[in-house]
């Protein structure tokens, strides 16, 4: 898959008084907890947070290739390493985090990442 449509695209995000402006390629993976999304960026494992809906950013990514593993979490596949295929359906970033697929999703991921 190609990435190369990320370079030079970013994201506004407001939060907690601030501005963040975020390059789309940087993002590894968004966490939702309640209404607070959480941003992980590669490099210094430098996190945004900011109140916006994980289907909102969903949107605003549509496209770059990002995928929606589970309820709480959007993967960007550029930083894709290795899944595990076994009950736990693990997802493995190239920075070393771990993430669970829901049952539902995991069909759908592997087919994509296999493209």
């Amino acid at each position: 898959m190609d990435y190369s449509s990320q370079r030079n695209k970013t994201i506004i995000l407001k939060g907690k008084g601030k501005v963040h402006q975020i390059a789309i390629e940087d993002i590894v993976y968004v966490e939702c907890e309640s209404y607070v999304s959480i941003f992980h960026t590669f490099g210094k494992g430098k996190t945004v947070s900011c109140s916006i809906l994980l289907k909102d950013i969903e949107e605003k990514v549509n496209g770059y290739g990002f995928y929606r593993i589970n309820r709480n979490t959007l993967v960007n596949l550029k930083y894709f390493d290795s899944y595990v295929s076994d009950k736990k359906r693990c997802f493995k970033t190239t920075t070393g985090v771990e993430m669970n697929v829901s049952r539902r999703k995991w069909c759908i991921l592997k087919e994509y990442i296999q493209e």
